[in-house]
């Protein structure tokens, strides 16, 4: 099934809302960027999704901007299809709401724990019915994800977007909105609305032509319709909205909350003074070539004229610091620190710990999106100011904010500030606020200065009629001059603003430490229908699968709801009941299994009534299951003979068996793309060249920067080859299957340490899939941190899980026993039930894991009888048990052997199949060989490699025991 992807609408809000150019600008107010047409992609499909109707509603309240924006996709192919639209939001700019068309009647989304509305689409979407996700990915970044798309059928879908309008000097507000949507539309209407405000306060700048304002409805009204057109550019609109307060009240929750714009203290600034020796951090990791470097180096020349001499320590941060160089300012002149910028090489992911200036620095200019993926996630605290410059569309406004603003600093938006105005920020220092209180009012919060207008945003509860809000001011001189504000009157304006106003407010302050703050923001979000980071919004078909998903539903649904909640509650706590008991059944006949003394002679034949009487003695569940047996081993399988009953065997006569000596000998996986092939043939001093040049034909092929990265690991060039590696982390903000593999591979590597983090963040985003849990609790264990490695495991045991992920509590059993066993130190097992405390020891074990949903992966693994183990013979005549079938999650698979017979055994992996809704490219594999698994002389070999074609097979290599 194809996938729909494309930077959409929103991010033409994004467009719409700044100015830019290629190269140097002066210190001016910009011009408006050059708006590229957007189109909706389907790669590889036969005829382009189509965006045909575009309906924006706009609401104006003071600053505050509401835009509704309502789109029709037609999908022309003969298959349905799976969408998602990915769009990043400029600071200040957040979706407050979507809905979604079910037969001509819009159903609004509720919100819903990220990680739970991410496990429900993905589910719901597998039973082929209608579910719409929107989430927030990392900054202020979101994607939509709408199944179906139906074939040869429409789509319609709403956002609703607001943000807060930069003032400018001269007291006005701009709206910018997008016209380009990159294809004929058959119907574009515009409608904006600006309650209180006299029509003749309001013009058109640029675009919309024929419009005109006119008083209607309490307030100027614009309205722009075109049919069977294609709009171009940028519609802008000035708006002059009144000088004074502005206040506007709205009841929620049994609630009246407030939403304020106040007129600032008109306290002049002051200058800051010059720094002696400044830190510039330059990020220059892959995604700090997205940045507009023109903004930043126009800030740079003006900025460094008004200092005129001073002495610059460079630092490039990526994965990791590097230092740049220290650069002398003469008069102005930094030409020569310009030409090392313009020659930065933007490669690698961006670890928030190189933002951490040099020693003997006396300011830090950071020049960043703000947005930490690798290692080190959070700014470091700064005992210096901090300026820190945002010039890029998809950025963390807030992180950045706090940051600066906390160490004395301040934060510039080039994207929404101009030129002149960022110089300005940098140079001098205003009043602060430092308290803001009320007796009237409750859980006051307020948003930093507008920089260009000096404005005030606060919100608040209402506890009174009217309230006073009391604020002091701190003077950049010293001293504190106070302000009273009274809100909530007659003369509020009655709009349905606040409330959310009053929560984006309150995000803003918790957004900066979100690990912290992370109950208090999932509840925000949930109470307010907002997205954070925490929480998505969801909509679902059927009120059954609001049900099942114990999501409350809009209120359309919430009685017959209610209704049928109830009954469903019970019998979740009887399976929860169930699932214990269930697993403690199973590790009981796993360990039967153990104790078995299985023959290590020759296979002797076997008829064929005997293959369905050899399925009894198999280990726990292990039925033949599905499909048709696979193609024959390269080894020649003889007759099996008939299974004598296996008695237990003595627990003295185990351990004193003297184990064969086993070792592991992997087939190297050599990738057959052209650029592996040219690197290899590459000399050492030219490698990265020639990796830079492959680079812009792959940016967005994981394959390429997991090949690239071996080679380099292979030519002893480690540093390089995890900055190329950790690209992974920059393709996609929060694709939990690119995000595990790149921590498969740092295990790999021998940097566990890097890995933990990465695994973290994809336990965050799929706590719901038990590999999640898994894999950073066997991260954990590399680390050293035993302890928390087999709490991560036991969850793995204790959780219930979807029927996807067979035998992989089994699984996280063995690996918590072995690491409990082996731990040179005590480990507090006193939360675990004893049940389920018992080490298996093994001579042979492979694991099979992946990285693609829905998609089967077979381990296969035949042994010196020429037998072998796979889904549909899953205990050998030797003992060797297959774990039960993986057909649709991730792994692992795995293969126990707990008496290895002398001679080789081969160890191949089978692409079977696929089942996604979504493009699939070429599967990463990740396949780890153990020997003597469980005990002080366990060791382990790793391989990743990729399959593509169904029914494709790759030998992945072979233990030898005993010769």
């Amino acid at each position: 099934m194809k996938v729909v992807q494309a930077l959409v609408l929103l991010a033409l809000f994004c467009a719409g809302q700044v100015a830019g150019a290629q190269q140097a600008l002066l210190i001016s107010e910009p011009p408006p960027r050059v708006v590229r047409p957007i189109r909706l992609h389907t790669p590889e499909a036969a005829q382009p999704v189509r965006l045909t109707r575009v309906s924006i509603e706009v609401v104006v309240v003071g600053r505050l901007a509401k835009s509704t924006v309502e789109m029709t996709f037609h999908n022309p192919n003969a298959r349905l299809l799976e969408g998602e639209l990915q769009f990043p939001l400029l600071d200040g700019q957040e979706v407050s709401g979507f809905a979604l068309d079910f037969d001509g009647k819009w159903r609004p989304a509720v919100p819903v724990d990220k990680a739970r509305g991410q496990e429900v689409f993905e589910e719901v979407t597998r039973t082929r019915v209608d579910p719409a996700l929107l989430e927030a990915t990392q900054g202020n970044n979101y994607k939509l994800r709408i199944y179906p798309i139906p074939a040869q059928g429409d789509r319609k879908v709403s956002l609703s977007i607001s943000e807060h309008l930069r003032g400018r000097r001269d007291g006005t507000a701009l709206l910018r909105l997008p016209l380009a949507f990159g294809e004929r539309l058959e119907n574009f209407d515009l409608r904006i609305q600006v309650p209180g405000l006299k029509a003749d306060a309001a013009r058109v700048v640029r675009g919309l032509s024929g419009a005109r304002w006119e008083n209607r409805e309490g307030g100027a009204t614009l309205a722009w319709h075109r049919r069977n057109d294609q709009p171009q550019g940028l519609a802008e609109v000035s708006l002059s909205p009144h000088t004074g307060p502005l206040v506007t009240v709205e009841e929620y929750g049994g609630k009246r909350y407030f939403y304020a714009e106040l007129p600032g203290p008109g306290i002049p600034p002051a200058t800051r003074p010059k720094p002696g020796q400044l830190a510039l951090v330059w990020d220059a990791s892959g995604s700090g070539a997205q940045r507009e470097h023109g903004r930043e180096f126009a800030l740079l020349d003006a900025y460094f004229k008004a200092l005129g001499n001073g002495q610059v320590r460079l630092t490039l941060a990526r994965d990791s610091a590097e230092d740049g160089g220290n650069f002398v300012i003469r008069g102005g002149d930094w030409s020569v620190l310009r030409a090392r910028l313009e020659q930065v090489i933007y490669d690698g992911a961006t670890n928030m710990a190189a933002f951490r200036p040099p020693a003997g620095a006396d300011a830090v200019l950071l020049f960043s999106d703000g947005l930490g993926n690798f290692s080190a996630q959070t700014m470091p605290d700064f005992d210096l100011p901090l300026f820190a410059v945002s010039a890029a569309a998809a950025a963390d406004g807030e992180r950045l904010r706090q940051a600066a603003t906390s160490s004395g600093g301040a934060f510039v938006d080039l994207l929404a500030t101009s030129p002149a105005a960022a110089v300005t920020a940098l140079r001098s220092i205003g009043p602060g606020l430092t308290a803001l209180r009320s007796n009237g009012a409750s859980e006051l919060v307020a948003a930093p200065p507008d920089p260009e207008s000096g404005r005030l945003a606060v919100a608040g509860i209402l506890t009174e009629p009217t309230a006073v809000l009391d604020l002091e001011w701190r003077k950049p001189g010293g001293g504190i001059e106070r302000q009273q504000v009274r809100v909530g009157g007659t003369n509020a304006l009655s709009a349905s603003f606040a409330a959310q106003a009053w929560a984006r407010l309150r995000l803003q302050q918790l957004l900066p430490e979100r690990s912290i703050h992370r109950t208090a923001i999932a509840r925000l979000g949930k109470s307010f229908g907002l997205v954070t980071p925490g929480t998505s919004l969801i909509v679902l078909d059927r009120v059954e699968d609001y049900v099942r998903h114990e999501i409350p539903p809009p209120a359309e649904l919430r009685d017959d709801y209610e209704r049928l909640a109830a009954s469903r509650r019970q019998q979740v706590e009887r399976d929860r009941a169930r699932h214990i008991e269930d697993i403690a059944r199973r590790f009981k006949e796993k360990q039967a299994w153990w104790e078995r003394d299985f023959p290590k002679g020759d296979r002797p034949p076997v008829r064929q009534a005997d293959k369905v009487a050899g399925a009894a003695g198999a280990a726990p569940g292990m039925m033949m299951e599905r499909r048709s047996q696979p193609a024959a081993a390269a080894a020649p399988v003889p007759p099996r003979p008939e299974m004598a009953a296996a008695a237990p065997a003595s627990k003295a006569k185990l351990a004193d068996a003297e184990a064969p000596v086993a070792r592991i000998q992997l087939k190297k996986w050599l990738p057959d793309a052209p650029y592996a092939e040219r690197l290899r043939k590459t000399e050492a001093d030219q490698l990265y060249r020639v990796y830079l040049d492959e680079r812009p034909a792959y940016l967005n092929s994981t394959a390429f920067f997991l090949d690239v990265a071996d080679i380099f690991f292979e030519r002893a060039r480690p540093e390089l080859a995890l900055r190329i590696l950790s690209n992974l982390a920059e393709m996609d903000l929060e694709n939990r299957h690119i995000l595990r593999i790149l921590g498969y591979r740092l295990l790999q590597a021998k940097r566990a340490d890097l890995a933990v983090p990465v695994l973290q963040r994809v336990l965050d985003l799929a706590p719901n899939e038990p590999q999640s849990w898994r894999d950073l609790g066997l991260a954990q264990a590399e680390t050293g941190d035993r302890q928390q490695a087999v709490e991560s495991l036991y969850q793995v045991v204790t959780r219930p899980w979807h029927n996807r992920f067979p035998d992989i509590e089994l699984i996280a059993l063995a690996e918590m026993n072995a690491l409990i066993a082996t731990a040179p130190s005590g480990i507090d097992t006193s939360a675990i039930d004893p049940r389920f405390l018992r080490n298996l020891p093994l001579d042979l074990r492979v694991l099979l894991a992946w990285d693609a949903d829905n998609t089967d992966i077979d381990l296969w693994v035949t042994d010196p009888n020429g037998e072998k183990a796979y889904y549909g013979n899953r205990l050998t005549y030797q003992g060797g048990a297959m774990s039960r079938d993986f057909t649709g999650g991730y792994g692992p698979e795995e293969f126990s052997l707990k008496k290895a017979k002398p001679g080789r055994y081969l160890v191949q992996a089978q692409f079977y199949g696929h089942r996604q809704q979504v493009v699939a490219g070429a599967t990463t594999l990740s396949l780890r060989l153990y020997t003597a698994f469980g005990s002080a002389a366990q060791k382990e070999e790793w391989l990743t490699l990729r399959l593509k074609g169904q029914r494709e097979v790759v030998t992945v290599g072979e233990f030898v025991v005993g010769q």
